[in-house]
């Protein structure tokens, strides 16, 4: 059994790794889409300003690894089905201790980095409802996902896949770290 997280500040190309990984049969646990669900079985709106307020406000009142802590069962039931399960969207250093309390020497941590001006350029094209617009939103955005420990999350990763390249090159780079991780 292994769980492989991945990390990384917005539009470092997470999305596009787990896309590879997909793409190589692992099955995906998006730690998003729990927080989102549980939005919308409130009647929130799910835009990003929300999104981020109702993050914020989940872990300030049940604590920074309360998103892992809602995705385990989502993460054990796939763990079923697979040897390796994926998890896209580790945002801070408390999800971090808690996948490796629960899963220990099976959870691997990948960070995905690239420049904040390459971040800013993805997002500008992309145009997913969540994205900024300006470049204060995204400083914004940035701020508030370090605010949860997100960096000490990618310092203390596993592996880091610097993503400034192609497509093709990140599918390279995303294999050899793959390969690296079956072998152990």
């Amino acid at each position: 059994m292994r769980l492989i997280a991945i990390t990384g500040m917005p539009a470092a190309g997470k999305t596009e790794v787990v896309k590879i990984l997909e793409a190589m049969g692992f099955p995906v646990v998006v730690m998003r889409d729990v927080v989102e669900r549980e939005m919308e079985e409130k009647g929130i709106e799910v835009n990003n300003e929300n999104l981020r307020n109702y993050a914020t406000e989940l872990r300030e009142k049940y604590g920074f690894d309360v998103v892992a802590r809602r995705c385990k069962p989502f993460i054990d039931e796939k763990l079923k089905m697979s040897e390796i399960v994926v998890i896209d969207g580790v945002r801070g250093i408390k999800e971090v201790e808690y996948f490796k309390e629960v899963y220990d020497e099976n959870f691997v941590l990948i960070a995905i980095h690239a420049s904040p001006k390459t971040r800013f350029e993805r997002i500008r094209k992309r145009g997913l409802k969540w994205d900024m617009e300006t470049w204060e939103e995204f400083i914004w955005r940035d701020k508030k996902e370090l605010s949860w420990g997100l960096g000490e999350a990618i310092a203390l990763s596993d592996y880091m896949i610097v993503n400034e390249d192609t497509l093709e090159e990140l599918r390279e780079k995303v294999n050899a770290v793959i390969n690296e991780i079956i072998k152990r």
